[in-house]
């Protein structure tokens, strides 16, 4: 049943959630990588003489042997003016070409700054001289157990993918596989 007088009045629906959404969403971008892979063609070799239009002459006239293009897509947030975006290693590694798309649609180049693999962190300044939508870093070191957090997200180019929680815990460590760790994390229930 529908709360009289709640849908006709705009106060009550722009929650706290909405006008965070309505604010930041713009700066969040949608990151394609793309990267030349090095390997066995992806299609089978025949090495029969030309038997027709599917022979090995026919695939090498369109992918060079043993290279191939692989794409990768996450997201990331532009936090100053001068188009910088942090995003997730993971997302950015070993790329050759990275285009960034802002929720507007717009795309453009972007290039790689810095990486941190440890902490999964990396920085790419988007290659524009235009002035687009961002916001500030935030700082997290007064963050209690319990307040709500908002995650938005453009990982597969839908704009303002948005879910919402709560700190579960701050400081948090997890071991990772290898000989390292992470440490100093946030812990949300928020599903990302």
């Amino acid at each position: 049943a529908a709360i009289p007088g709640f849908a006709a009045d705009p106060f009550l629906r722009r929650t706290a959630t909405v006008r965070v959404v309505e604010k930041v969403g713009p700066a969040v971008v949608n990151i394609t990588t793309e990267r030349l892979q090095e390997g066995p063609s992806p299609f089978p070799s025949n090495r029969q003489p030309d038997i027709g239009p599917l022979s090995d002459d026919f695939f090498e006239h369109f992918f060079e042997p043993g290279k191939r293009r692989t794409r990768s897509l996450g997201s990331g947030v532009i936090f100053d003016r001068s188009g910088h975006v942090l995003t997730n290693e993971h997302v950015v590694a070993r790329a050759d070409r990275v285009r960034v798309a802002t929720s507007d649609g717009r795309e453009f180049d972007a290039e790689l700054v810095g990486a941190d693999p440890h902490n999964d962190l990396a920085v790419l300044r988007i290659l524009t001289d235009e002035v687009l939508p961002f916001v500030p870093p935030g700082d997290s070191s007064d963050l209690m157990v319990g307040e709500p957090v908002i995650a938005i997200g453009n990982p597969f180019g839908f704009s303002n993918s948005v879910t919402t929680g709560v700190i579960s815990a701050v400081d948090r460590s997890v071991n990772a596989q290898g000989s390292f760790g992470f440490h100093g994390l946030l812990q949300t229930d928020a599903a990302i």
